[in-house]
């Protein structure tokens, strides 16, 4: 496996956010924000380094131990059910239908995390993990209470109780994750554009060797996509408007190329789409201020 870093993180974080934002800057004459922008390359590069931000998935660990607590849930509920059409004592059998009330109500809210989790409702998808143990302890405690003993689940519980702590865990990674990136990208020109460069960026650090050899092509392609941007501000300057807007023009088609270097024969889609998407947002963005900025001249 390569490293995504040893590539092309530079330039692409570069085309991205340096050069579309810096155009915008220079239409608007703004000499603040042309600071601006070299500062923001500096920190997303700083974010998207080597040991700035984990690059676990965490959210990908939270619901693999939540998915996995599901089938222990289950599981026990199962049990549970099975045991109460073999007993006839009173005593047990009032402990084994609260455990199977219990245990279905834990699954159901181990279910809704998974749901608030995709959603990126974290603190909801704690609270039902954290009910969810809740559930599970009062089995425990109904044993104890009625027949001062542990119940037939103990064991099973511990299980259970171990993967649901697992997915809090990860998503509370998950959590000072993206807020170490917003509070990073927080002083950004284009904070949405900042922390989808630097999350692509933590996701992508070991890719296989089909992907990086298409990831240096486009990285070439984005170099130039960077020069003809570059080659727009001097016309810009110079109140050459449609120059510029042709060089800026020409750079999308460089990011178009990178696109269909990754489909291919396969119709691969591209990790870089979002980002060329917004990429081409900010181009066209600039289009529209030249356009204006040209209107004036008339």
């Amino acid at each position: 496996m390569g490293s995504l870093h040893g590539l092309i993180p530079f330039c692409l974080v570069l085309v991205l956010v340096l050069s579309s934002n810096h155009l915008i800057a220079k239409a608007h004459k703004n000499s603040t924000n042309q600071i601006k922008v070299e500062a923001d390359f500096k920190i997303i590069a700083e974010l998207a380094g080597k040991n700035a931000i984990p690059n676990a998935d965490f959210q990908g660990l939270a619901k693999l131990a939540l998915t996995k607590a599901i089938s222990k849930g289950n599981a026990i509920y199962h049990r549970v059910n099975s045991l109460l059409l073999k007993t006839s004592d009173m005593y047990t059998t009032r402990s084994l239908t609260g455990c199977s009330t219990n245990y279905k109500d834990a699954v159901g809210l181990i279910n809704k995390s998974l749901a608030a989790l995709e959603a990126k409702n974290y603190d909801d998808a704690k609270t039902c993990i954290t009910d969810a143990l809740a559930n599970s302890t009062k089995c425990e405690d109904r044993f104890e209470e009625l027949l001062q003993r542990n119940s037939p689940f103990t064991f099973m519980k511990a299980k259970f109780g171990l993967l649901c702590l697992s997915g809090l865990k990860h998503i509370n990674l998950l959590v000072q994750n993206e807020r170490l990136i917003t509070e990073g990208c927080s002083q950004t020109l284009d904070k949405e554009l900042c922390k989808s460069t630097v999350v692509f960026f933590l996701e992508n650090k070991g890719l296989d060797k089909c992907v990086l050899k298409k990831l240096k092509s486009c990285s070439a392609l984005y170099l130039t996509a960077i020069e003809k941007i570059k080659e727009s501000l001097p016309a810009l300057d110079c109140n050459r408007y449609g120059d510029a807007s042709t060089w800026v023009g020409a750079a999308t088609d460089s990011a178009e190329t990178c696109e269909g270097v990754f489909a291919g024969k396969s119709n691969t889609i591209s990790p870089l789409t979002p980002m060329k998407i917004e990429f081409s947002k900010q181009v066209s963005i600039s289009l529209v201020v030249i356009k204006k900025a040209s209107r004036k001249l008339t």
